[in-house]
């Protein structure tokens, strides 16, 4: 398995004043990147939203209490990043936080929200499950190469 961590290109480097965007690619995939880029082209007013609540989660040094900003329900330590009254979601978590090490914010999927409000709240739980599977991949890869360092 090739897990890798990429620049998002919307925010040079992916360097705010806290925190740093990187998105997660596993074997080539990296579903956050996919989901940005579509908002891009398709929804601009969602993508904005969405780069904003990226703007205050890593400009910032504890997360702040926003409607923009929400901790995934069952899903400890993934957060939810809302465009304000749209309908773009990205999930994402904070990596090395509160360590000397740099922090990142860590985008590991997103979901767009319908109005079919039955269809839509599992497709969402699904999304936010399949980005906290991706977490914890990433955290399992993290720990593995912690460990080799140390030897």
């Amino acid at each position: 398995m090739k897990i890798k961590l990429l620049d998002i290109k919307s925010h040079p480097g992916g360097i705010f004043r806290f925190r740093t965007l990187k998105a997660l690619s596993i074997d080539g995939k990296a579903p956050s990147l996919v989901c940005l880029r579509k908002w891009k082209k398709d929804s601009l007013a969602d993508y904005i939203g969405i780069m904003g609540g990226v703007k205050l989660l890593c400009s910032n040094r504890v997360v702040p209490l926003s409607p923009r900003l929400v901790k995934c329900k069952g899903y400890p330590d993934l957060i939810e990043i809302k465009a304000p009254r749209k309908n773009a979601r990205l999930f994402c978590f904070i990596h090395n936080q509160g360590s000397d090490n740099e922090e990142l914010v860590i985008c590991t999927g997103g979901f767009w929200k319908t109005n079919d409000k039955k269809n839509s709240i599992s497709k969402q739980d699904a999304a936010m499950k399949e980005a906290y599977r991706l977490r914890n991949i990433f955290l399992e890869s993290d720990k593995e190469v912690s460990n080799e360092r140390k030897k």
